[in-house]
């Protein structure tokens, strides 16, 4: 018995192309990689949302190409932040005007955290509020019925537990050191 291949869609192969990028760019060390890294994805997956319909999400990817872009450089200018706090509106606007219920309410929710991330100069804080905002993707995901974005976000959210989980081991020989060096012996404490 002859079986054919399922047909692959644009929508697919869009997908695709984006989870491998969204099992890329969380392994990152650098603030900027992961910025790129994000970036980088979600031009696939505005391309990917568009062909399923899910046209909030997709104005949202661009809004998430904007800030990862504009938040790279490490010094912070008032022109960065002026083009970074005005993505801040533009999601309420975006959800305004291609609101389709709640997959709408969940992407926006997803990116208002997800851009709080951004924002943050250190690595540990902004992969806390991708966690949270990977939540609110998830959910909006399965809506959508798009098992490549539902993925990826899985994907993302077990990298940056991972990293976590590292940070966090690297962090603890430190505070040890740490303390011991305050440590007063009891010697001395009674003198």
């Amino acid at each position: 018995m002859l079986s054919l291949p399922l047909p692959v869609t644009a929508a697919d192969a869009f997908g695709a192309a984006a989870f491998a990028g969204s099992c890329l760019w969380p392994l990152m060390k650098k603030r900027r990689a992961l910025l790129a890294g994000q970036a980088a994805t979600n031009l696939m997956f505005i391309i990917h949302y568009v062909l399923l319909g899910a046209h909030t999400a997709a104005a949202l990817c661009l809004l998430v190409v904007t800030q990862a872009l504009v938040a790279m450089p490490e010094g912070r200018n008032r022109w960065q932040t002026a083009a970074f706090a005005a993505t801040v509106p533009a999601i309420a606007t975006i959800a305004v005007f291609t609101w389709s219920g709640l997959p709408s309410a969940l992407s926006s929710l997803g990116i208002t955290f997800s851009t709080l991330a951004r924002w943050q100069s250190d690595a540990v804080r902004m992969r806390l509020l991708l966690l949270v905002a990977g939540a609110f993707w998830i959910s909006h995901n399965a809506l959508v019925m798009s098992p490549f974005a539902m993925a990826s976000d899985a994907f993302s959210a077990a990298a940056n537990l991972l990293r976590l989980r590292g940070e966090r081991r690297k962090a603890a020989p430190a505070a040890v050191a740490t303390a011991n060096a305050n440590a007063t012996p009891k010697g001395l404490a009674a003198a």
